[in-house]
């Protein structure tokens, strides 16, 4: 009975921790007053949570201010910095395979950003080590590494940690051993359609789509900022429909392209009925959007076609999704 009051208590204080922490995170400076209207919580409570919190480094209590009465209130400020957040993402670019490096507070900032080609006598393993042990020892609060790969890339022991089967936890194992801190894998679809999905703030289902010809189709979808996955992690196969033959590429010539570029957007907005699509892509012939319509042949199709965009921000939405994913990772630690 006693233990379990104990589990009770410190339950109760986690969860009130994390009011706090989301409070403030939302207003970055606070009063005692403000945070009581936020969270519900005694004033009591919140000065004693507010105590840990500073003890932590989580929070800095700042000069006083001036309270609704004029009498003059402690500020508190969420300290954005106490830890940080590494992102490696991997991307294509004129031939050439290279690894982004990003380095982000709590608010999602970035502090510093960089890329380097890959070196194709190096293994990502390798890669991946020697570019985490710049940027650990350079930024001393990094307090997790999240990694983005293509989904054309994702294979062996990089597609086993994102799919989450039985030797998933090798690669991030081995990484959080080199470096006592925790590493995750994700495919750069599903970051760049979590990113969309809170660059766009106003839509409840998205999903993303990679269309460039000559590479492997890919797809995302985000539910009320959670992307859906599958019963081992992965999801939006789209390279695995019919209508791409068991070659699973977007073919190079122009007009080929084009029709299974819309084919493939048909059949996603048919499963699935997201109400904004984001279509990733670099070459395909302009005016895309329009000859999907003109293709839609009933009433039904008519009513399921979502908002779509054409976007080259592929880079800039996966980084975001990471950031999300690690702050998100942060909180349950």
């Amino acid at each position: 009975m006693h233990k379990n009051l104990t589990i009770t208590s410190k339950s109760i204080r986690e969860q009130n921790l994390h009011l706090i922490r989301k409070a403030l995170h939302d207003e970055q400076v606070s009063t005692t007053s403000v945070l009581h209207e936020k969270t519900g919580l005694s004033v009591v409570t919140i000065n004693k949570l507010l105590n840990l919190l500073i003890s932590s480094g989580e929070v800095i209590e700042g000069d006083k201010g001036c309270s609704v009465n004029g009498r003059p209130a402690a500020t508190y400020r969420f300290n954005e910095m106490n830890k940080l957040i590494l992102i490696l993402s991997v991307y294509h670019r004129s031939g050439h395979k290279y690894v982004g490096y990003s380095v982000h507070n709590l608010f999602g900032e970035c502090l510093e950003r960089r890329e380097e080609l890959i070196d194709d006598k190096q293994t990502y393993t390798n890669e991946f080590k020697n570019g985490m042990e710049r940027y650990i020892d350079r930024y001393k609060k990094i307090a997790i590494i999240g990694v983005s790969m293509p989904s054309d890339d994702v294979g062996g022991r990089v597609g086993s940690a994102i799919r989450h089967d039985s030797h998933a936890s090798r690669l991030s194992s081995h990484l959080e051993k080199q470096f006592n801190l925790p590493v995750f894998f994700e495919t750069d679809i599903n970051a760049a359609t979590l990113g969309c999905y809170k660059r766009l703030k106003d839509q409840e289902c998205v999903s993303g789509i990679i269309l460039i010809p000559g590479k492997i189709p890919s797809c995302g979808f985000c539910y009320n900022g959670q992307v859906l996955r599958g019963k081992d992690g992965m999801a939006g196969e789209i390279r695995y429909f019919p209508m791409y033959n068991d070659v699973g590429v977007l073919p190079i010539e122009s007009l080929q392209a084009d029709d299974l570029a819309i084919r493939t957007i048909r059949a996603i907005m048919c499963v699935l009925n997201p109400g904004y699509v984001s279509i990733y892509t670099e070459s395909l012939k302009p005016g895309l959007i329009d000859r999907l319509r003109k293709q839609l042949s009933t009433p039904a199709e008519e009513a399921l076609l979502p908002k779509i965009e054409i976007s080259d921000v592929l880079r800039e939405d996966t980084v975001s999704g990471m950031v999300s994913m690690c702050l998100e990772k942060l909180e349950s630690l």
